[in-house]
């Protein structure tokens, strides 16, 4: 029944993180800003370059997977053992691979791929669950 409860769980939190991760409007749209909205060969140039064009698409990435660490349900860190520049290379091979996509697109990808192996709890910390005080068993 553990088990049971186990899979239940699992179940409703990658069904409440993939609902908001798509949270779009009616027509499903959302308003994307900054560098997220070039497509994936803008990246690719911008990572050739060097300097100040790539740096905006690092911070961007940044920003976004700060976001998603923030807004998705059990989650501390979307890289989990993972590290920026892993995300980063990924994001080039994906790009590489689809060069029309918007970056704001193959991020998400990205997300959804890591959401499996995230932080759920900042290192040295322990659950909520010995948080909870303990309470006298009322007396019959």
């Amino acid at each position: 029944m553990k088990s049971m409860a186990g899979i239940l769980a699992l179940l409703l939190t990658t069904s409440l993180f993939t609902t908001s991760a798509r949270s779009r409007d009616m027509d499903d749209q959302y308003a994307v800003f900054g560098v997220g909205a070039e497509n994936c060969a803008a990246y690719l140039v911008a990572r050739d370059h060097g300097g100040t064009a790539e740096r905006w698409y690092h911070h961007w990435l940044a920003g976004f997977m700060t976001a998603v660490n923030n807004a998705a349900a059990g989650t501390y860190n979307i890289l989990g053992d993972k590290r920026m520049a892993d995300a980063l290379d990924w994001l080039e091979g994906y790009c590489a691979a689809n060069p029309n996509e918007n970056f704001t697109s193959a991020v998400a990808d990205l997300v959804t791929i890591l959401y499996e192996e995230r932080k759920n709890i900042a290192p040295g910390k322990q659950g909520g669950w010995n948080k909870l005080k303990s309470q006298p068993t009322p007396e019959p």
